[in-house]
């Protein structure tokens, strides 16, 4: 198996000489085991239902990091090994496997090609299926992306779009909005994280120098990230059915919460809703005498974020039989929700008419 990794690093070599290419690559691989092949295929298989025999992907698009380690040193050394320090208890949970990219970035702008682009690397959440990952050395603080980083990230991914169909190049906090496109696989749907990594400025910039690669822009795509938006709502929609009564548990234990399931639904956003203001039937409402503000889809597994001005809303959600609010506050105002200046709420909503408490 290892022979069959060298194979595949000096068969890439060969290629990478043929063609346009950065003026310097160094080969400095790190690890990759028989460990870390099999901690690759059950990560495949378990967040993105790939049955693989060797851990490879079809490139689609290049995702662009920062470190947060201000050294090559230190930054090679934390995609070295196959298994996950324990210090990054954060992701352990989701897998072993270490996070890993096929390039580190100096801050002198030499590229280090660390394992073959094709094999796959844990980097970007959701899309390491297809992703090829570049990672700088910085942290956008301290440490800001340099001159000659800029301009290596440029020479090399006009080199990666000469090999691989390239549609897209992302930022690392840009990766969520790809939560309800096609190439997203992930299965778990509160596996997430927040990025800010590299940055609007830094991204915005490097996808103007590389017009010439018909690149897919991103200006059709949600944003459902925290960074995307400063002020409004944000949360998940989860259905909850059946008996949800609490059973008999033993004395200083918690009874287990249901946690449900997201869904995907139409949004209906209005200025606060009194419940006067509005008919019900059933449990549901029609007629709601208040002008409608917004009414957005929520994604697939149930995550919506919606920009507004400072107020206070009703968020309502579409039902086949009318428009469901799931609780009411004291003064019987409709699935109230509060948006203060510069900030974002975050409101998750229940649907839960099919369950019984």
């Amino acid at each position: 198996m290892r022979l069959f990794y060298l194979l595949c690093f000096l068969s890439l070599s060969c290629i990478a000489c043929s063609s346009s290419r950065p003026p310097e690559l160094v080969e400095k691989p790190i690890i990759f085991d028989e460990e870390r092949e099999q901690l690759s295929l059950e990560y495949m298989y378990e967040h993105y239902d790939i049955t693989a025999s060797t851990p490879t992907i079809v490139p689609r698009m290049v995702v662009v990091h920062w470190t947060a380690i201000p050294t090559f040193e230190g930054s090679y050394q934390a995609f070295y090994d196959s298994r996950l320090p324990g210090s990054r208890t954060a992701i352990q949970s989701a897998s072993a496997l270490n996070v890993s990219v096929p390039y580190l970035i100096d801050r002198d702008g030499t590229i280090y090609q660390l394992m073959p682009d094709t094999l796959f690397a844990r980097h970007v959440i959701g899309l390491n299926h297809c992703a090829i990952g570049i990672e700088n050395v910085g942290d956008g603080n301290q440490y800001p992306l340099t001159e000659a980083q800029f301009e290596a990230n440029k020479q090399l991914i006009r080199h990666l779009a000469q090999k691989y169909d390239i549609e897209y190049v992302i930022g690392h906090h840009e990766y969520q909005r790809f939560r309800s496109h096609p190439l997203w696989l992930e299965k778990d749907p509160d596996y997430l994280t927040e990025k800010s990594d590299p940055g609007d400025e830094f991204m915005q910039r490097l996808r103007n120098d590389l017009t010439g690669l018909n690149l897919k822009p991103l200006t059709d795509m949600p944003e459902p990230n925290q960074q995307s938006i400063k002020q409004g709502i944000q949360g998940r929609v989860i259905w909850l059915e059946g008996n949800l009564m609490p059973g008999i548990v033993e004395p200083g234990d918690a009874p287990p919460q249901p946690t449900g399931k997201g869904i995907q639904r139409n949004l209906y956003i209005y200025p606060l809703v009194h419940r006067d203001s509005a008919t019900i039937q059933n449990g549901f409402y029609a007629d709601v005498q208040k002008k409608l503000i917004k009414k957005v889809a929520t994604d697939e597994s149930g995550f919506y974020s919606i920009a507004l001005p400072p107020g206070r809303y009703s968020v309502l959600v579409e039902e086949k039989q009318g428009l469901y609010a799931g609780f009411f506050d004291g003064q019987g105002n409709l699935q109230p929700v509060e948006v203060k200046p510069g900030q974002l709420s975050k409101q998750d909503i229940k649907v839960d008419y099919k369950a019984v408490y």
